[in-house]
C-alpha cells in the first residue's frame, strides 16, 4: 500500500499550500512565522523512518506510529509531543476505528493515520477560518486536530443512542422480544465498549495537554480550547458510561421478559394438563368393572360426559380468570 501525503504550510498566518517533502522539515522548523501540517496516510516502515532520521524521533515513537492496537495516549520528549488516538466513524464496528498518531513540534505538526476516512478538509477549514488560532501555532491545530476527532466521537455515539432507544422501544413488543433483541442488544453493547475503549483514554490524552499549556505562560491563550475539549471529551465518556449501563439494562429486561413468557407457558400447559385431567379421571373411574350410578343406563353415560364438560368448563373459567391461559 502506498504512503499517501498532504501538506499544508502557513507562513505569517497565510495559508500556503505546498508539497512538503519529509526532508524539507528541518528547513521549515528553523523558519520564525512559519506552521507546518504534514498528513501521512498508511505510512509504511520506510516512510517512518525518513521521517524519524529528519526529525531526530525517539526509537519508541517510530515502533508506537506503526503499531495498531496501541492504547490513546500523550507522551512528552526532549524535543516533541507524541500522542496516540483513535478516529471512529459509522457505527464503532472494527472496521470503523482507526489509529492515529500525532508528533507535535515548536512550528510543526505531522500526523500518521493507519487507515480511515478523517476529515482533513474540516480540520483546514476550522483551523484556516479562525486567525486567532493560527497565531497560536502548533498546539492550536493540535487543537483543532482533536477537537474534530471528539466531534466524530459525539457523532457515533449519537447514532448509537438512537438505536439503543429504538431497542429499549421495542422491548415489550412481543413480536420483537426474545432473541432477535438480545442480538441486537449484544452489538450494541460491543459497540459501546469500543468506544469506551477510545474515549476515556481521551480524558487523560487532553488532560495531559492541559496541564502542559496551563504551566506554560505563553500558551495561555489556549487554555479555554482545550477546557472545552476536555468538557467535550467528558461528556463522550460520560455518555459512553450511561448507554453501557442502559444496554445492561436492555439485557437483563429481555431475560426477565423470556423468563416471564416461559414461565406464562408453564401456567398454561399446566392448566390445559388439570382440564384434560378431568375427562380422564372420570371415563378411567366409570371404565372399571364396578357398579355405578346409571351403570348399564343411557342416563349413566350423558351424566358422566355433562359432568366433564361442567368441571373441564369450570376449571377454564377460573384458570381464565387468573391469566393463566
Amino acid at each position: 500500500m502506498t504512503c499517501e501525503r498532504r501538506s499544508l504550510v502557513w507562513r505569517s498566518g497565510e495559508l500556503d499550500r505546498s508539497d512538503v517533502s519529509l526532508r524539507d522539515l528541518p528547513e521549515l522548523l528553523s523558519q520564525d512565522g512559519t506552521l507546518t501540517w504534514v498528513d501521512l496516510i498508511d505510512p509504511e516502515h520506510a516512510d517512518v523512518r525518513e521521517l524519524a532520521a529528519a526529525l531526530d524521533l525517539d526509537e519508541h515513537t517510530v515502533e508506537d506510529a506503526l503499531t495498531q492496537h496501541e492504547r490513546p495516549k500523550a507522551v512528552r520528549f526532549t524535543s516533541y509531543f507524541f500522542i496516540t488516538c483513535f478516529t471512529v466513524s459509522q457505527l464503532a464496528d472494527d472496521s470503523d476505528l482507526h489509529r492515529m498518531s500525532i508528533i507535535v513540534l515548536p512550528r510543526a505538526v505531522v500526523t500518521l493515520r493507519l487507515g480511515g476516512n478523517f476529515p482533513v478538509d474540516d480540520v483546514e477549514s476550522a483551523f484556516a477560518d479562525n486567525p486567532d488560532l493560527v497565531k497560536l501555532g502548533a498546539k492550536a491545530l493540535l487543537h483543532t486536530i482533536l477537537d474534530t476527532v471528539v466531534d466524530g466521537y459525539f457523532d457515533v455515539t449519537t447514532r448509537i443512542d438512537d438505536q439503543v432507544d429504538d431497542l429499549e422501544g421495542r422491548l415489550f413488543a412481543e413480536r420483537h422480544a426474545g432473541p432477535a433483541i438480545a442480538r441486537e442488544a449484544y452489538d450494541l453493547h460491543k459497540r459501546i465498549s469500543r468506544m469506551r475503549r477510545v474515549a476515556l483514554p481521551m480524558r487523560e490524552v487532553v488532560t495531559t495537554i492541559l496541564r502542559r499549556i496551563g504551566g506554560d505562560d505563553e500558551q495561555h491563550d489556549l487554555l479555554p480550547f482545550y477546557e472545552d475539549l476536555y468538557d467535550h471529551t467528558m461528556r463522550v465518556a460520560e455518555w459512553t458510561e450511561s448507554l453501557r449501563d442502559t444496554m445492561q439494562t436492555v439485557q437483563d429486561t429481555n431475560l426477565a421478559l423470556g423468563d416471564a413468557a416461559l414461565n406464562n407457558i408453564m401456567k398454561k400447559l399446566t392448566s390445559w394438563a388439570a382440564i384434560i385431567a378431568v375427562p380422564t379421571l372420570i371415563t378411567g373411574w366409570y371404565g372399571q368393572n364396578v357398579p355405578y350410578p346409571g351403570f348399564g343406563a343411557q342416563w349413566g353415560f350423558w351424566f358422566s360426559t355433562v359432568l366433564m364438560v361442567v368441571i373441564a368448563v369450570v376449571l377454564y373459567v377460573v384458570f381464565k380468570r387468573r391469566n393463566w391461559l
